[in-house]
Parts: structure tokens; C-alpha cells; sequence
């Protein structure tokens, strides 16, 4: 039964991949299409809210950033199982071939086939994740069997859930820029937002300790992806609405709040501090929807450290227009403090993954 687990864990977390990588794709290959709009914006008739000088470049490459934050959820789903420090080699080999391609291969692929492109980044990947893995047991030796902790499971979730809320202040649903980001950009937006989501609840089922908390873990995550898109003619689009990210947060945040907050002893302690964890959780939904100011920070530090990912694929800022997708990944380490609070830290989980 655990081995079965294990089986369908990783299957899951590849098919993760296999959706970033397809939405990496979306927005490499449309990088030709996404200059071309953004010359029609700044030709005859500009006025200040239409897309400046490379703004809309540097919401694609922003766009690219997600999809790589989505495989790294997903390559850390598929190593859950395996021992740690095999897991953490072959996991750093396939991130660090994950920026190595978004720069090299980009370029490459624009203008390309999707499927191509997807498949190439994804063999990429492979290759680098084996690769890290083998350098690695030849200098450690082989470590036996062992199943990781539970930890890289809520750290994958985690990320994810930081991220998914930030997809709104890239502003690809607003007026500024649904008219002018193509399909293929806008399309690569919405489907890296499923994958979060996927990735999300995945990781809640995963460390639930209750069936309660299994249910939360597929319901919430839902209950987020509904609120962040929308319809927008015949497609879908990540809402345009300031008060949608702490609403977002609170609700992908909350199963791991929940998980951890739940003791693993006596019901009614458990019960006590579920209820607490909820009211707290939405006092913190409800402020965070009422001043989103209060994420802005976060969003504008941790998007500018993500260009130490995207400008060696030709992301800068400009007079107009920045990064935001590095801020989830900020707003994940926050995030992650309050769960080591409150973890048991009496009692060691192994998730049977």
C-alpha cells in the first residue's frame, strides 16, 4: 500500500511538471508575438494605459518564472519519497536545469512548436536531476531506503500557495493588457494557475491527519482557483481585482494551517486549535482582501530577486511594469514560519507517500 502511494505521488507530481512545462512553453514560443503587440501598442495612438516599452517582454518572462516555480512544486512532489539527500541533489540538478534552459533554450524555441518546446525543457530537466543524482551518490556513498519527511510535501504546497495569489498583480486580466497579450501568453497564465492549485491540494491530502483535513485539502484549493479566474469571453483569465489575492492566500494557505495546528492526541485540544486557526485565518482573509496593500511589499522585493532568474534570458526592468512572480516564493518562506510554531514537534511524521 505504501509503495502504491509512493507510485502515485510521483506520477502526479511528473504530471505537474509536464503542466509547467507546457505552460513554459506557451510563453517562450510566444515571445516573437508578445514583441509584436507590444510595438502596435506604442505605435500611433499610445496613450499612458497601454503597455509601455518592454512591459509586456517582462510580463512574459514573468509569466515564464511561474511555470518554473510550478516545476519545482511538482519535481519536489515526484522526489517526496525518495531519500533526502538523493531527493534534494537530484531536485537542485533539475532547478538549476530548469534556469539554465529558460535562458538558453527561450530564444530557441520562440516562435516554435509548443509541444517541442515543452518536451525539450522537460528532457532538460531530466537530464539535470539524473545528473546532480549521480555526481552525488558518487560522493556520498548510497544511503539505503527511507522515506522523506513530510516536510518537502508542505514546502512544495507551500510555494505553490504563495505563488497562486501573486498571478493576479501580473495584471494579464486587467485593461492595460488583456487587449494586447496573446493567446498562447494569456493561456500559459491560467493553466500554471491550475497546476498551483493541483499542487496545493495534492501536498494538503498528503499531510492530513484527519479526514476532515483530507477534505479541506481538495476543497479550499478549489474554493481558491474559483475565486482567482473568471470568464473573459471565450477564455479564461486570472481576475482583476486587488482584494482576490488575500482571499486566494488565506484559502490555499489554510489546509497546511489547519494540519499543523491539529495535535496528535486528545480531540478536543484539536478541535479548540482547528477553530482558532480558522477564525484566525479569516481575519487575516478579510484584511488582506480589505488593505492588499499589505502584500505589496513582499510582491515588489521578492519580484525583483526574481530577476536573478529571468535577466539572464533578457528580463530587465524598464520606466514601465515589473516583476512579480519572485514575491509567492517570498511571501512562501513567511508563510512557512507559522507551520514550524505550529507543528507537534513531540511526535516525527513520515507520510506514507
Amino acid at each position: 500500500m505504501v509503495t502504491r502511494h509512493r507510485r502515485a505521488t510521483a506520477c502526479v507530481g511528473a504530471g505537474i511538471v509536464l503542466v509547467g512545462a507546457g505552460a513554459w512553453a506557451l510563453a517562450a514560443t510566444s515571445m516573437t508575438a508578445v514583441q509584436d503587440a507590444e510595438a502596435r501598442a506604442l505605435g500611433p495612438g499610445h496613450t499612458p494605459e497601454m503597455p509601455g516599452e518592454d512591459e509586456l517582454a517582462l510580463l512574459a518572462h514573468d509569466a515564464r518564472l511561474a511555470a518554473i516555480v510550478l516545476m519545482a512544486a511538482g519535481l519536489a512532489l515526484t522526489l517526496s519519497a525518495v531519500p533526502r539527500r538523493a531527493a534534494a541533489s537530484a531536485w537542485l540538478g533539475g532547478v538549476l536545469a530548469m534556469v539554465i534552459a529558460n535562458a538558453a533554450l527561450g530564444p530557441v524555441v520562440d516562435g516554435g512548436s509548443v509541444l517541442l518546446a515543452a518536451g525539450a525543457l522537460v528532457l532538460v530537466v531530466a537530464a539535470g536531476g539524473a545528473g546532480a543524482h549521480r555526481v552525488s551518490a558518487r560522493r556520498r556513498g548510497d544511503e539505503g531506503a527511507g522515506a522523506r519527511g513530510e516536510w518537502s510535501l508542505v514546502g512544495a504546497g507551500v510555494v505553490a500557495a504563495g505563488t497562486l495569489p501573486v498571478l493576479v498583480a501580473q495584471g494579464t486580466g486587467s485593461p492595460r493588457y488583456r487587449p494586447w497579450v496573446p493567446g498562447d501568453l494569456a493561456t500559459a497564465n491560467w493553466v500554471t494557475a491550475l497546476g498551483l492549485a493541483a499542487v496545493v491540494a495534492v501536498a494538503a491530502v498528503l499531510v492530513a491527519r484527519t479526514t476532515s483535513d483530507v477534505v479541506l485539502g481538495v476543497v479550499l484549493p478549489a474554493a481558491a482557483l474559483v475565486v482567482l479566474l473568471g470568464r473573459s469571453g471565450s477564455s479564461w483569465q486570472v481576475r482583476d481585482a486587488a482584494w482576490v489575492m488575500g482571499v486566494v492566500l488565506v484559502l490555499a494557505y489554510a489546509p497546511f494551517v489547519v494540519a499543523a495546528a491539529t495535535p496528535s492526541t486528545e480531540a478536543r485540544t484539536a478541535a479548540r486549535r482547528r477553530v482558532v486557526a480558522g477564525v484566525v485565518l479569516a481575519a487575516l482573509g478579510g484584511l488582506f482582501a480589505a488593505v492588499p496593500q499589505l502584500l505589496a511589499l513582499p510582491i515588489v522585493v521578492g519580484g525583483m530577486l526574481g530577476l536573478v532568474v529571468t535577466m539572464p534570458a533578457g528580463a530587465y526592468v524598464n520606466y514601465d511594469g515589473f516583476p512579480v512572480i519572485g514575491g509567492g516564493v517570498l511571501i512562501a518562506v513567511v508563510l512557512f514560519v507559522p507551520l514550524l510554531v505550529l507543528r507537534d514537534g513531540t511526535t516525527r511524521v513520515e507520510v506514507p507517500v
